[in-house]
C-alpha cells in the first residue's frame, strides 16, 4: 500500500522504495517460516482439504488441542480486523486517485478531500459500499463470488506488470529519471521475469479447477478479467480521451 500514499510521504523517492522492500522482506520470513512449520505438522491430509474451515483444522493437527486451536483462530482474526485501516487506506487512496484523473463519469465528486479529516471520505465509502456489494453476491452465487475473489490476485499483478512491460518497451535507461535505488541492468531482468511470470500465473489462474468441466465449479476469472478490460477500455474511449488529465509531476 506505500505506493498509494506516497503522495502524502515526506521524501517518497527513498522512503517508499525502502518500506517495500522491508515489507517483502519480513513477509518472505513469517510467511516461509509458518509454511514449514505447518506443512511438517500436518498428519492428514486429506482432512485439511476437505475441512469447511482448512486453516483451522491445519491448526489443530498442528496442536492437537482445540484449546489452543481457538485462541490462535481467535488472533488469526484480531490479526485480520488490525489489517483493515491499511485495506481501506489503500482502497480510498486508489479510488481517490482514479477520480482526480477522471476517468468516469462524476469522477469529480469522489475528488473531494474531507476539510477535518484530510481524507478522501467520498472514494473510501465509495470502495467500502462497492466491497459490501461483492460479499452480498456471496448469497448469490458462491461460484460467482470466487470467481471474483480469485482474479484479484491475477489483476494485483497486471497492475504491476503494465508498468514494467512500459518500461521494457522504451527502455530503462531512458524512460526512469536519476533515482534513488537504481538497480541498472539487473532492473531489467526483474522486468522481464515478471512479465513473463505474470503471463504463465494468468494462464493457471483462469483454469478450471477440476476436470471434467463442471459448470458449478469451474473457474470464471478468465471471464471476470474479459469484462473488466471491457470496461476500462469502454471508459477510456468515452473519458479517457476528452477529459483524462493524469497525475501533476512535480520535480
Amino acid at each position: 500500500m506505500e505506493q498509494f500514499i506516497s503522495e502524502e510521504i515526506a521524501q517518497p523517492g527513498r522512503r517508499v522504495p525502502q518500506v517495500m522492500i522491508m515489507t517483502m522482506i519480513i513477509s518472505f520470513i513469517t510467511s516461509f517460516s509458518l509454511l514449514f512449520a505447518l506443512m511438517f505438522c500436518i498428519s492428514d491430509l486429506h482432512a485439511v482439504a476437505s475441512s469447511q474451515l482448512p486453516s483451522m483444522e491445519l491448526v489443530y493437527q498442528a496442536t492437537p488441542n482445540k484449546g489452543a486451536t481457538m485462541f490462535l483462530g481467535v488472533w488469526l482474526w484480531v490479526v485480520y480486523i488490525g489489517s483493515l485501516p491499511s485495506q481501506w487506506i489503500t482502497s480510498g487512496r486508489i479510488a481517490w486517485a482514479f477520480a482526480r484523473d477522471n476517468t468516469a463519469p462524476t469522477a469529480k465528486f469522489f475528488t473531494k478531500i474531507d476539510s477535518k479529516l484530510d481524507l478522501p471520505v467520498r472514494a473510501t465509502l465509495a470502495t467500502f459500499i462497492f466491497v459490501c456489494l461483492c460479499g452480498l453476491l456471496y448469497l448469490a452465487s458462491t461460484t460467482a463470488f470466487n470467481s471474483i475473489v480469485n482474479s484479484s490476485v491475477l489483476f494485483l499483478n497486471i497492475t504491476y506488470v503494465v508498468p514494467q512491460a512500459i518500461l521494457i518497451f522504451r527502455r530503462r535507461c531512458t524512460a526512469l529519471p536519476p533515482r534513488y535505488l537504481n538497480l541498472g541492468r539487473f532492473g531489467y531482468f526483474c522486468n522481464i521475469f515478471s512479465v513473463l511470470w505474470i503471463v504463465v500465473l494468468g494462464v493457471f489462474v483462469c483454469l478450471s479447477p477440476t476436470v471434467p468441466l463442471d459448470v458449478n465449479v469451474m473457474g470464471y476469472s478468465s471471464i471476470v478479467l474479459v469484462g473488466l478490460l471491457a470496461t476500462v477500455i469502454l471508459l477510456s474511449y468515452v473519458m479517457g480521451r476528452k477529459s483524462f488529465e493524469g497525475p501533476t509531476i512535480i520535480d
